[in-house]
């Protein structure tokens, strides 16, 4: 029995790192979309990427703009993930620019 709770309780610290991680990496998705949003020149469409740090981590972002339906209107497409941990999307989000005209 006693060797069930410490499975149990390893498998809940090792849930609660991956919920912290998960939550920065959406944080960091976040803040490059406001900074998208705010930058006074607007991106054109294709892929960029970038590292950034957070809460002690480094992590990188891959943004993918493309255009929609509406012209006026570009969509964007960011993934988080840690730069030690390449294979591993943590975050994605989908957000939407004014096109550049």
């Amino acid at each position: 029995a006693l060797s069930a709770v410490i499975g149990a309780m390893a498998q809940q610290a090792n849930n609660a790192g991956y919920l912290r991680d998960k939550t920065l990496a959406l944080w960091v998705a976040h803040n490059r979309l406001a900074e998208l949003q705010l930058d006074e020149e607007l991106p054109g469409t294709g892929r960029s990427d970038g590292e950034v740090e957070m809460s002690g981590v480094e992590w990188t972002w891959r943004a993918q703009v493309t255009e929609t339906e509406d012209p006026y209107l570009n969509r964007v497409d960011l993934e988080v993930q840690m730069a030690a941990r390449e294979d591993a999307v943590l975050a994605t989000l989908t957000g939407f620019l004014p096109a550049r005209r």
